[in-house]
């Protein structure tokens, strides 16, 4: 059967953009009127980021020319799809079989994976842009804990279709940055890294990690077609998100106006549904704390980022605040700090954030 090896790759990476070869024009609102499952399914998934669950993502493990003996294809480039073009016409003539009835199942199993994928897709993005966010960073990590046991093949021919280029296992620094931008880790600095022909020495676990941020954004992507059949749906996912949506900007007793700009600026981004990196979580965290909220009010703050998980969230929090560990309370870090890990955003002409926001409630207490 016509591209039989890229079926169940498809069932189990939909987002892959080679699904173009292989359904071609695919005229999406007649075929969700074919495979309505397909649409509770996507919705589902849309469903479990919004309440703070990961789905479950099913590895492939093997690819089915690396073990077949037929060799249909004459293209070298499928050992290791370092310079492939994605034109996918190697899979035309597959002559392997599993018996008609089998190959239409898979076939029909691709077409709903890729049909549920798209209908969560727009369903996310007529939602606001923190459900999307959140929908983009808990998918992109559930399909990273399912390539985390996928063969090298499998995984570069990811990479080489999400646009990273490789050469081994390493990574070019046009990629490299892309993604690095968003770690925020010192280990990920280019400055740290080994530079070899324009590709950063990696390995194959941080290709991996380059793959969740350049999947996340491809995820996060809004699509614009917009099918009516999705509108019951829809509906229901507003109201679920309604519901959902904890963070408000209010922290109590805290004056929101005396927030030095890099604590103002990571609120800002988690109000967005933003993925704040670590380094600013714990920043925000420890000053929060610091100038008098309690460990509840903090955690509010924090329910509306794309990853949130409550157990982890308070025991950080708790830990953070001195009730966890050996008992010591965290200060947030000083400018100089925030500096390194790329948080600041302004210059201030203080040293410490708590120093901005105690001079700043003085001087209103005698206004």
């Amino acid at each position: 059967m016509k591209y039989l090896p890229l079926f169940n790759l498809i069932s189990a990476y939909p987002f892959l953009k080679l699904s173009v070869s292989v359904f071609g024009d695919l005229k999406i609102a007649e075929e969700l009127k074919k495979f309505p499952e397909a649409i509770e399914k996507g919705k589902y998934e849309v469903l479990n980021a919004l309440r703070g669950k990961h789905s479950k993502k099913e590895p492939l493990k093997t690819f089915l020319c690396l073990g077949c003996d037929l060799k249909c294809f004459n293209c070298k480039k499928i050992r290791n799809f370092e310079d492939c073009n994605l034109c996918m016409s190697c899979f035309e003539n597959c002559k392997f079989s599993y018996g008609l009835k089998t190959e239409e199942e898979i076939k029909k199993g691709a077409k709903i994976a890729l049909l549920s994928y798209l209908s969560a897709k727009m369903l996310v993005s007529n939602l606001e842009d923190w459900v999307r966010m959140r929908f983009a960073v808990r998918e992109a990590n559930s399909y990273v804990l399912a390539l985390e046991e996928e063969s090298d093949e499998i995984v570069r021919l990811i990479a080489l279709d999400l646009g990273i280029k490789l050469k081994g296992w390493n990574t070019h620094v046009s990629s490299y940055v892309r993604a690095s931008s968003r770690i925020r880790s010192d280990e990920w600095r280019l400055v740290n890294r080994k530079l070899i022909d324009g590709f950063v020495k990696t390995s194959k676990s941080e290709v991996i990690r380059v793959i969740e941020e350049f999947l996340r954004a491809r995820i996060f992507e809004k699509i614009n077609f917009y099918s009516e059949i999705l509108e019951p749906h829809l509906k229901e996912l507003r109201s679920v998100a309604m519901k959902e949506k904890k963070f408000e900007m209010d922290l109590g007793e805290v004056d929101l106006k005396c927030l030095p700009p890099c604590m103002l600026e990571i609120l800002t981004e988690l109000q967005r549904g933003m993925n704040v990196p670590h380094t600013a979580r714990f920043a925000l965290t420890s000053f929060l704390l610091n100038i008098g909220m309690s460990v509840e009010e903090v955690l509010r703050v924090f329910k509306n980022s794309p990853d949130f998980d409550e157990e982890k969230s308070r025991y950080q929090i708790e830990h953070i605040a001195g009730m966890r560990g050996k008992g010591a309370e965290y200060s947030p870090p000083a400018c100089e700090t925030m500096r390194t890990y790329q948080n600041c955003v302004a210059n201030c002409g203080v040293s410490h954030p708590l120093i901005y926001y105690q001079n700043c409630k003085k001087k209103k207490k005698f206004t």
